[in-house]
């Protein structure tokens, strides 16, 4: 029986498995994303409530990880690590869920949506006029029954 040449060591470091979210909140940072949304999303009626982009910003970082409901946002919350270095705030479920139906009155979200993804397509697309998007370029291949979808 060979033994390996491993040494496990403690820390005092904090440490973070999210690490890859890094690049999508440099990418919001380079794009100067949270200033597009926060001038098109309604501002709340509070000097201490957070800003808009800080409520999408927890929610796309969370489906990135793989977040399917509210309450997974309570991973991004709760990482401090990654919290520091994205210098973020990172909102309850409860606050994120109170915000989006407050947004879902009179459809001020779908409306502040749509004027923030068309300013973010036009910086990034340099004003090109014709593109197709092909969102499903994928080919699944079920092997029931000697069937291929494709």
């Amino acid at each position: 029986m060979n033994i390996l040449n491993y040494k496990l060591d403690t820390t005092n470091e904090l440490l973070t498995s999210r690490i890859g979210l890094i690049t999508l909140a440099h990418t919001i940072q380079v794009l100067d994303l949270s200033k597009t949304i926060d001038q098109h999303f309604p501002a709340s009626g509070s000097n201490c409530a957070l800003k808009a982009s800080t409520f999408i910003n927890t929610l796309v970082l969370s489906q990135h990880e793989g977040g399917e409901c509210l309450n997974d946002t309570v991973h991004i919350a709760k990482d401090k690590v990654l919290r520091l270095v994205i210098n973020q705030k990172a909102p309850t479920p409860q606050a994120i869920g109170t915000w989006l139906r407050h947004l879902g009155k009179n459809n001020q979200g779908v409306k502040a949506l749509q004027k923030t993804n068309k300013t973010l397509l036009k910086a990034t697309l340099n004003n090109c006029k014709n593109i197709t998007l092909d969102i499903d370029a994928s080919e699944v291949i079920a092997n029931k029954a000697n069937t291929q979808w494709t």
